[in-house]
């Protein structure tokens, strides 16, 4: 029996306290498929969140964007960076929003998961494109690749869990601590989430399988690119020490993919400057 009994209003409750950037990247997501979308459609979502609403006005006068005389409102603010970087930049505004506290639990930080996550979110778009599938989705996997693992230091928190008590020296000691302590895994937790945030539920096989891409159901492929992520997340410093020994380019997750390992060798490289990039972008805005 787990040593937290996991009910699902405990798990409801734990879910309301994480904060509901999610919920509004993924409603931008939905209408950015829309390909007449117009730039009233987009502010009517951003605008939801106070915060991503003056991120996206800061970068657009950032040095990286701003030109000329500085924009006040959103609609110039968006068309100045164009749609389909806002949508980029909303989604790293709002990981950077969900995971500031870091996992105290598991002895990562911050700055830490958001790296990581951010990274993820960029090998996401590389390898989509590589294997003709849809970038947006990648990106977004990539983001909120690690929400289980918010929502289960929501519950352990709640318990008075100590610090560090899930800082393992493997992946699979960490998962099998959260499966004795909760009852679940976070992968398992990020899938209960996701029904409860109303997200697609493309996104949730992927996340639930990320460790075990090839236990997936058939033709799940982005299950195997987000564990090929994690594997570029690692390979490019950003990897976390809790996910040690977790992600491995072995040839059934290539396949699985449709993907070569030069391929991938390649999204490590692109992933590498894109990160960089886009993180030094976000903090300086």
């Amino acid at each position: 029996m787990p040593a937290i009994p996991l009910t699902a209003e405990k798990f409801a409750a734990a879910a309301e306290r994480l904060p509901t950037t999610p919920q509004i990247f993924s409603r931008l997501s939905a209408a950015m498929k829309n390909p007449d979308i117009s730039v009233d459609e987009i502010v009517s979502v951003v605008q939801l969140d106070a915060s991503l609403s003056a991120r996206v006005l800061r970068l657009s006068n950032s040095a990286h964007f701003g030109r000329g005389t500085p924009v006040a409102n959103l609609a110039e603010a968006i068309n100045r960076i164009g749609f389909q970087e806002v949508y980029r930049l909303v989604g790293a505004a709002m990981s950077a929003q969900l995971y500031i506290t870091g996992l105290p639990v598991y002895g990562v930080g911050g700055d830490e998961l958001w790296s990581n996550s951010l990274t993820c979110a960029v090998a996401l778009e590389h390898l989509s494109d590589a294997a003709g599938l849809d970038r947006r989705t990648g990106y977004t996997l990539g983001l909120l690749r690690t929400v289980g693992r918010l929502l289960l230091q929501r519950l352990a928190a709640g318990a008075f869990v100590p610090p560090l008590a899930g800082r393992k020296a493997t992946c699979a000691l960490v998962n099998a601590w959260e499966r004795e302590t909760f009852g679940i895994t976070s992968a398992e937790a990020a899938e209960r989430l996701f029904a409860l945030w109303a997200l697609p539920a493309q996104l949730a096989a992927p996340i639930h399988f990320q460790f075990n891409p090839t236990a997936a159901p058939p033709r799940e492929r982005f299950a195997a690119l987000v564990h090929l992520a994690g594997y570029i997340a690692e390979k490019t410093g950003r990897g976390l020490v809790i996910e040690k020994d977790a992600w491995s380019p072995a040839g059934d997750v290539l396949a699985m993919a449709g993907l070569s390992i030069e391929e991938v060798g390649t999204c490590v490289e692109k992933t590498g400057d894109g990160a960089g990039q886009m993180e030094s972008m976000m903090r300086a805005a």
